[in-house]
């Protein structure tokens, strides 16, 4: 019986996966201080999926307006960070981004949002290590609600599972809560 309890939720957590990759970016809720950048169509997807979204969404990317080497770079420092990127998949990786968000493009400009606090650092590496297990940062970031709701997801994920302890789940609340709430 354990067994098929355990198996039907991890075919649920599938099914939730699949309908938020196949559910189109713009159509997701977003924070107004993020850019919306579409996941693109072609071998460059794969590249992305495989290898960036595991740490951050693609919308980070829009942040910049750099060439072939500034790129590069900062392929580089992710792959220092732990990164796995083949030389194939980096050269479609590169050739997708210079193309689009290349020294001639606008990087976007973020709106003013909740002034950060010491804490908030501590909170987006809580968020890092423990909610990205499980969810990629862009589906986080889109959520916004209330304090009492955030409050039930993070003891709910934290007795799926996540790894928090007991003391993180009031930091990640209050974070949650100031940074993602309904009129944020």
């Amino acid at each position: 019986m354990k067994w098929r309890v355990g198996k039907a939720a991890m075919w649920v957590v599938v099914a939730g996966m699949v309908a938020t990759l196949t559910v189109p970016a713009a159509a997701q809720r977003r924070r107004p201080n993020r850019p919306v950048v579409d996941l693109p169509r072609g071998p460059v997807r794969q590249v992305i999926l495989k290898s960036c979204t595991a740490c951050h969404g693609i919308d980070d990317y829009a942040f910049h307006a750099m060439d072939r080497a500034g790129w590069q770079a900062l392929i580089e420092t992710m792959k220092e960070k732990g990164a796995v990127i083949s030389d194939e998949d980096r050269s479609i990786l590169l050739d997708w981004l210079v193309s689009k968000f290349g020294p001639d493009s606008k990087p976007f400009q973020p709106t003013q949002g909740p002034p950060p606090t010491l804490a908030d650092g501590a909170a987006r590496r809580l968020l890092e290590n423990s909610c990205t297990t499980c969810h990629t940062l862009e589906r986080v970031d889109a959520a916004r609600f209330t304090q009492e709701k955030w409050q039930t997801i993070v003891v709910e994920m934290k007795n799926k599972g996540a790894r928090l302890a007991d003391e993180d789940v009031a930091t990640l609340v209050e974070y949650f809560t100031r940074t993602h709430g309904p009129t944020n």
